[in-house]
């Protein structure tokens, strides 16, 4: 139950990202504006996705050490997003860019070791 909500909460988080890189693309119809920030369609629901996340969070952070959780979950949706841009937004990668992957799960694995 506790990994499935882990589940969810990196499904929604990375949903919630991704529709607010969408809705910020130049293409989006723009619904309103608030202090430059253009909202669409796309960005709404990148909105409401996070907004799940987060109250997912707030459970996962309820099950386990925070010292355990924080690090896999932050480095697991840094590597997740990492890729998303490559092969959704057609973002550029370095050698720098995939270096630091592997030290995020090498670090991840370092701070969990018993």
């Amino acid at each position: 139950m506790k990994y499935g909500l882990c589940v969810l909460y990196l499904f929604f988080s990375i949903l919630g990202l991704t529709f607010m890189k969408c809705g910020s693309m130049e293409s989006r119809k723009v619904i309103f504006q608030i202090l430059q920030v253009k909202v669409t369609l796309f960005s709404l629901m990148g909105y409401f996705f996070y907004m799940i996340s987060f109250l997912l969070y707030t459970f996962v952070i309820t099950k386990f050490d925070l010292s355990y959780i924080i690090p896999l979950l932050g480095g697991v949706i840094n590597i997740l997003i990492f890729v998303i841009g490559i092969g959704v937004f057609h973002e550029k990668f370095t050698v720098y860019s995939i270096i630091g992957c592997f030290c995020i799960v090498i670090g991840i694995l370092f701070m969990n070791m018993k």
